[in-house]
């Protein structure tokens, strides 16, 4: 297991994070208080979370392995000045945006990425004692230049929520989505057809484009010429890496070979421990890359 892994090259130069926050500023500090936050996905859509959600604490639970599981709900006030680096899961409505967090294997993903990231790199990672998310719906969310979003199954936003996303994108926000098992549904994604579906609605103009291993997201931090995957690398079904672009920026970077799984401690296949190593480092770079372009 990758527990106390180290990389062989140098720890890298410091990282600043990039100006992000546009007209943003007035968030008030009253949003990390009560019970009325927002109006929630399940009250649009009568769509029902079934993981327990303490209201009390503002965080969601569960146990996985017999292990107990927490997640807590971020708000920029946790990190006033803005420069530390938060790994921040989005939770969206219709699927389970908390796996390998709650119902994690080895690991809770995040957090063991988030370790890794600060000991290994020079970026200034908030490192907490619990995974961390933001629900779309927040009015803090632009505070935030990277999110993570990954699952199994079905998206369902809300035309404001979709017209939000493409807000967030469009000043300057950086999106790593993941498909938690390319295998389902024959081969085409359990996520996958949901991530191509969502950003049809948010950039009906663009398509996804497969990356080239030249690409800079893949030589930011580490150089790699070789796609290895997340856990599970199966030609023709998960090995690339796709994109919606602007131009020469990025904007969505999607991986179905599913880093997270990696990181959480899963088996890797077929390269094993090597291919575990790849995925930690691929996701330091497409940090480094959402953070410095």
């Amino acid at each position: 297991m990758l527990i106390n892994w180290k990389p062989t090259e140098e720890k890298t130069r410091p990282l600043s994070r990039r100006s992000f926050i546009k007209g943003a500023a007035g968030i008030a500090a009253s949003a990390i208080t009560g019970g009325s936050l927002l109006q929630t996905a399940e009250a649009q859509f009568g769509f029902r979370e079934y993981i327990p959600y303490d209201a009390a604490r503002d965080l969601h639970y569960g146990t996985s392995y017999s292990r107990p599981g927490i997640v807590e709900h971020h708000y920029p006030e946790m990190n006033p000045t803005g420069e530390k680096f938060t790994f921040v899961r989005l939770k969206y409505p219709g699927g389970d945006w908390y796996t390998n967090i709650l119902n994690y294997y080895y690991w809770q993903s995040d957090l063991k990425f988030s370790e890794v990231l600060a000991a290994n790199t020079s970026i200034d990672v908030e490192v907490r004692e619990n995974p961390q998310y933001v629900d779309i719906d927040d009015v803090g969310l632009f505070a935030y230049p990277y999110l993570f979003m990954t699952g199994h199954r079905g998206i369902r936003l809300s035309t404001e929520q979709v017209r939000k996303l493409r807000e967030y994108l469009e000043r300057g926000g950086f999106l790593h989505v993941e498909d938690c098992d390319a295998r389902l549904n024959g081969g085409r994604g359990g996520l996958r057809p949901y991530i191509y579906e969502m950003m049809r609605q948010v950039y009906p103009e663009k398509q996804f484009e497969t990356l080239d291993m030249s690409h800079p997201i893949y030589h930011t931090l580490y150089q790699h010429d070789e796609y290895m995957g997340g856990d599970k690398l199966i030609p023709g079904v998960c090995d690339a890496d796709e994109a919606i672009m602007d131009d020469d920026r990025l904007l969505v970077y999607f991986c179905p070979s599913d880093l997270n799984c990696a990181w959480e401690g899963r088996p890797c296949s077929p390269g094993g421990e090597e291919q575990r190593v790849w995925a930690f480092k691929q996701g330091m770079n497409v940090v480094a890359y959402a953070l410095t372009r």
